[in-house]
């Protein structure tokens, strides 16, 4: 008896756990204080990014900033596989300030640099991005960008972010409009990149806000705070939609000067339209205060937009239960029509004064992560430490968001900072913790070290397998410690390797032994081979073999012998057709004779009486407007316009009268064969016998002319008018017939229609001047 053993699961599946729980808390191999290590974080699949702006390469050269790779190698195991540094480095670049990642793509933020792309043209604070690509799993820088026209104190690269090919980049105090004019102060700006097929990276727009507008209080900044627009301080991307920020912009969405509030925010979004990014609508919370601050953070997934306001104060209906700074979060969807709908305010079920909900946040698909970073209380709503931090996670049932679960560090202390910036990617969510002190085991206390927590709600590998399997009577089939020798389905539930529970639905077939009965035939003289051995007479032969699935059959051969074939037909086909058998072709008639090879693959012999039709008459005779088709008895007659080459309905009889100047034809079926005449021009229209009478005593001479055209009727007692139009039917010039010879001279070189209306009946005719 045979044993199949299967150790191997079919389509492995993960059960996604509904809540999520801290897998790996991450810090720098090379921690040091003030790294600030977690201040920007970005996760995409098996890869994170990092930020630590903080970093110091030396004693002498503080806040250059770096950011670390990390790399999922198994089961929420997150390992820092690499660190990255800027190739031209310099002191207070903040280098990691803000990242993004997008498949093979990594764009980092230095808003500090002081040089352009080739390490030169000093400018303080105008500020850089650089961008990275994953080759073979090492992560490369491949190109720093500077804005085309960069300045002093722009701070570029505040903000980052990329999708595919494309890259955005936020200059939040810029102060110029995209033409490099109308100043601003700190108005803010972005900047598009695309990468080319060349490999390089290139500039392809600069974006500002359709109202961009100075602060209302202090246009020329204030010594406190810089109050300006501050567009481009946060922004997001997907596909072919943009989502800026500008948490500072004081107006309403009506005109950039009315509805003052102080600070209340905004955002804008932009649309791509072939390469070129254009505002669509800039959106603003319903319930808008001085000071909500609506803007700070954004993103975007698929249809779905959340913008957060961290200092606004109400609650979803945006008047009760007010406090300090609490913060919210703002969602907008995206309709059939490529419109952006208010769709929901979200609070946290436990807000507090000052907790500032919505600093960071990120979407991924139905889960959405909201950072917390000023929050005092643990998930319980007890354990208080001041500005520990925590992050909401929500998730859309329904159409509707909801707070899923909150999350805390498994080692919180006071002034964390945990959730000042956050990352979600399928079942992986990254919270950053810039003033962390701790390692992994809460030892060897860095001030302001920084860290950032893995959470996951993957947490056990279930493999579930569905396996369709086919035994011989006798045999077994094994799953694990399970043994099956009867057909049916069954499911078993064993443990994987990580202690989970794993399930193998086996649906399986218990075959019986098999006999074949094949029908074979084989040509009168010929030899047919069964299988592999040759014979020449009909029978039953019969052969045992084993089959793919392992179970033995038998084959029996019924073999026949087939009579040659003989066939006569008769066919006829139209003048100009032919007609194939075989190998050959036949265009006239006659009786033909072919040997072929039949379905049986056995000779036969094909007698073929052939009839070829004669030639239809194609040919149309013309008087005036009357069209008659040659051809006599012909089946069916249809005319049809030239000019549309589209059917005129009711014209099926022989002749046809034309109702107006154009080219005609005809189509002429007869004995189940059709043809189409040349197309014939009617130049004018006769009505009646009369008109007919009227074309036949007129004569237009020269035609073409070069201007001069005589009109002559055989009338001795003319009378009537003609009327001369353009092409476009615009009446150019009128005479009035007094004899039986009118001239009428033309300027322009043309084509033109005459009309002449003699009372016995109007004619229409076709001039040229040349």
């Amino acid at each position: 008896m045979r044993h199949l053993i299967i150790f191997i699961w079919l389509f492995p599946a993960f059960c996604f756990g509904q809540n999520f729980t801290e897998v790996i808390k991450a810090v720098a191999a090379d921690r040091d204080v003030d790294d600030r290590l977690g201040y920007a974080v970005t996760i995409d699949g098996n890869w994170a990014a990092i930020g630590a702006y903080g970093d110091d390469y030396s004693a002498v050269d503080p806040n250059m900033g770096s950011v670390y790779i990390f790399e999922q190698q198994g089961l929420n195991n997150w390992v820092q596989v690499q660190k990255l540094s800027a190739s031209d480095q310099g002191d207070y670049d903040r280098f990691g300030w803000s990242v993004d990642m997008h498949e093979d793509f990594l764009i980092v933020g230095a808003y500090g640099d002081d040089e352009d792309e080739n390490d030169a043209n000093y400018l303080s604070k105008a500020g850089s991005a650089y961008i990275f690509k994953n080759i073979n799993g090492t992560w490369t820088e491949m190109q720093k960008i500077v804005a085309s026209d960069r300045d002093a104190d722009d701070e570029f690269g505040w903000s980052v972010a990329i999708y595919d090919s494309t890259a955005i980049v936020g200059a939040h105090i810029e102060d110029h409009d995209p033409a490099g004019n109308n100043f601003k102060y700190h108005s803010g700006s972005a900047y598009a990149f695309e990468l080319g097929t060349n490999g390089i990276w290139t500039e392809t727009q600069k974006i500002c806000a359709t109202d961009r507008w100075v602060d209302m209080n202090y246009p020329n900044g204030y010594s406190g705070e810089d109050l300006a627009d501050q567009f481009g301080g946060s922004l997001d991307l997907w596909g072919d939609w943009l989502i800026v920020g500008a948490h500072h912009h004081d107006y309403a969405t009506t005109s950039p000067l009315t509805g003052a509030m102080w600070s209340s925010g905004a955002a804008y979004i932009f649309e791509r339209t072939g390469s070129s990014w254009t505002q669509v609508q800039k959106i603003q919370n319903f319930d808008r205060e001085p000071w909500d601050r609506f803007g700070y953070a954004v993103t975007i997934d698929s249809n779905m937009i959340a913008v957060c306001a961290y200092s606004e104060d109400e609650d979803t209906d945006g008047v009760s239960n007010p406090l300090t700074n609490p913060g919210s979060v703002y969602l907008w969807e995206r309709d059939g029509g490529g419109s952006w709908n208010a769709i929901q305010k979200i609070v946290p079920n436990d807000r507090s004064s000052g907790d500032h909900f919505g600093y960071s946040l990120d979407i991924d698909d139905t889960l959405m992560i909201i950072g917390c970073h000023s929050d005092d209380h643990d998930e319980f709503g007890a354990d208080v430490k001041d500005d520990a931090g925590s992050a909401y996670v929500f998730e859309k049932n329904g159409g509707v968001w909801s707070q899923l679960q909150k999350l805390d560090a498994s080692d919180r202390v006071t002034g964390d900072d945990l959730g000042i910036s956050v990352g979600i990617s399928g079942y992986s969510i990254l919270v950053g913790a810039q003033y962390q002190d701790f390692n992994t085991v809460a030892a060897d206390s860095l001030e302001d070290a920084g860290a950032a927590y893995f959470y996951s709600n993957n947490l056990c590998p279930i493999l579930a397998s569905s396996i369709t399997a086919t035994i011989c009577s006798g045999d077994s089939y094994q799953v694990g410690p399970y043994s099956h020798d009867t057909s049916g389905i069954f499911v078993d539930v064993i443990p994987s390797v990580a202690g989970c529970d794993s399930t193998v639905t086996l649906d399986l077939t218990v075959e019986d032994e098999m006999i074949t009965h094949v029908n074979a035939s084989m040509c009168d003289g010929g030899t047919y081979y069964v299988f592999g051995f040759p014979t020449t007479v009909p029978g039953n032969y019969s052969y045992t073999l084993t089959a793919q699935n392992g179970c033995d059959s038998v084959v029996i051969t019924h073999l026949t012998m087939d009579a040659p074939i003989t066939n006569e037909q008769w066919v006829t086909i139209c003048y100009g057709d032919s007609y194939t058998i075989g190998l050959n072709t036949y265009t006239e008639s006659g009786t033909y004779e072919d040997v072929v090879s039949a379905t049986n693959f056995c000779d036969s012999t094909i007698t073929t009486h052939l009839t070829v039709e004669l030639p239809l008459d194609k040919s149309i005779s013309q008087s005036i407007s009357m069209l008659t088709a040659n051809e006599d008895n012909a089946d069916t007659y249809q005319w049809f316009n030239c000019d549309t080459n589209l059917p005129i309905s009711g014209a099926t009889n022989q002749t046809f009268y034309a109702s107006e100047v154009g080219n005609y034809g005809v189509i002429v079926s007869k004995n189940g064969c059709s043809d189409t005449s040349a197309c014939v021009y009617v130049s004018w229209i006769v009505a009646n016998t009369e008109n007919q009478i009227l074309d036949q005593n007129l004569n237009i001479y020269p035609n073409p002319s070069n201007g001069q055209f005589y009109f002559e009727l055989n009338d001795d007692n003319p009378s009537g008018a003609i009327n001369i139009y353009d092409t476009k039917g615009a009446l150019i010039q009128q005479v009035n017939i007094v004899s039986k010879t009118t001239a009428i001279n033309l300027s322009l070189s043309g084509v033109y229609i005459a009309e002449i209306n003699t009372g016995s009946g109007i004619i229409r005719k076709k001039i040229v001047v040349q």
